[in-house]
């Protein structure tokens, strides 16, 4: 039996076998040779992976110490894996912004030496870290709104030079208004849940990648922030932003979950889903099965509770009502990029 001459294997059947193998596999092959390390960082082999990559959970926990893990997106929501944070020791000093095509967005509570903050992009995956200049106003403030997004409308190098994006001052605002969760990213499109503090609406916030400009978008008419309100979030719903609102009645709870479906039409916010429950509990992802996830249940589980029929299924993990979970991919995001 001969051997594979060398020079019948194309650099396109490398890159369908390289696009086949485990992220960690894939960074051991880079020291193959200089032609496979080439191919590996380029922008268009990271998208094609990026294509490619299943859909993982996410879940930052606190119990009580600050650790992060990725799970399978099953009837259990089996744990694939721990992830190992970037700084040893200081998970519970850092917010988690949020995340997108498997880069987190990570900034420091407390104020460094020199008076500044740290923000950080994180890469759980390749174990790459890249800090951002922080907002000069940041440590001014009470409070600063940050988001980590993506725009479709540009290419794969284009997103990825965040550093020089984050440099731009017309990107960079500070926002000084009450937040509530993290941030949901709809169409190349950020947006924060804000209670202004002159008035007493709620609105939420977008701010447009595509052109670096900040926009608002009402709530449901219907929406009376005076009532009994326990929660409230926004999120992504297939591909659509949704709002959400827990109330509560006597001990008693309803969630409502409200889908604009024509963006940034007002009249066409749709009440989705209206979920009765024996406690409190914040949707944090709208899983592909139809059910949601929602974290905080009882104090601190996670549940799945299926809409159409109304019962809920406890995960046997204990995420509480602030915890973060949200979809992840494993990604080369920031494979070519010095820290």
């Amino acid at each position: 039996m001969t051997g594979v001459a060398k020079d019948s294997i194309t650099k396109d059947m490398v890159m369908q076998i390289l696009l086949k193998l485990p992220v960690k596999s894939m960074l051991r092959f880079r020291c193959a040779s200089k032609s496979w390390n080439s191919l590996v960082t380029s922008p268009g082999f990271m998208k094609n992976h990026l294509d490619k990559a299943k859909q993982l959970l996410l879940l930052r926990t606190e119990n009580p110490v600050v650790s992060y893990s990725l799970h399978l997106d099953n009837d259990r929501v089996d744990m694939r894996s721990r992830l190992e944070f970037p700084m040893p020791n200081e998970a519970g000093l850092f917010d988690f912004i949020g995340c997108c095509n498997g880069v987190a967005c990570l900034s420091s509570q407390y104020l460094q030496i020199d008076s500044s903050r740290r923000l950080v992009l994180w890469n759980p995956s390749i174990r790459k870290t890249l800090d951002l200049p922080a907002p000069s106003s940041w440590a001014a403030i009470d409070k600063t709104l940050l988001g980590l997004g993506y725009d479709p409308q540009r290419s794969w190098n284009e997103n990825a030079d965040v550093s020089s994006s984050l440099a731009n001052e017309d990107t960079l605002r500070s926002i000084t208004l009450h937040g509530f969760g993290n941030p949901a990213i709809v169409n190349g499109v950020i947006h924060w849940l804000l209670h202004p503090r002159e008035n007493n609406g709620m609105l939420a916030l977008s701010f447009d990648l595509s052109n670096n400009s900040f926009g608002e978008l009402m709530l449901p008419e219907c929406f009376d922030p005076t009532e009994r309100i326990a929660a409230m979030s926004i999120s992504v719903f297939k591909n659509s932003l949704s709002f959400n609102v827990l109330k509560g009645y006597g001990g008693n709870y309803v969630c409502e979950v409200w889908v604009m479906s024509q963006y940034g039409t007002r009249e066409s916010w749709d009440k989705q889903y209206r979920i009765e429950m024996l406690d409190i509990a914040r949707p944090v992802v709208f899983r592909s099965n139809g059910e949601i996830l929602m974290a905080g249940y009882a104090n601190s589980q996670l549940v799945s509770c299926d809409p159409q029929t109304q019962e809920i299924h406890d995960m046997g993990l204990e995420v509480l009502l602030d915890d973060y979970a949200d979809y992840f991919v494993e990604s080369l995001a920031l494979l070519d990029r010095s820290n």
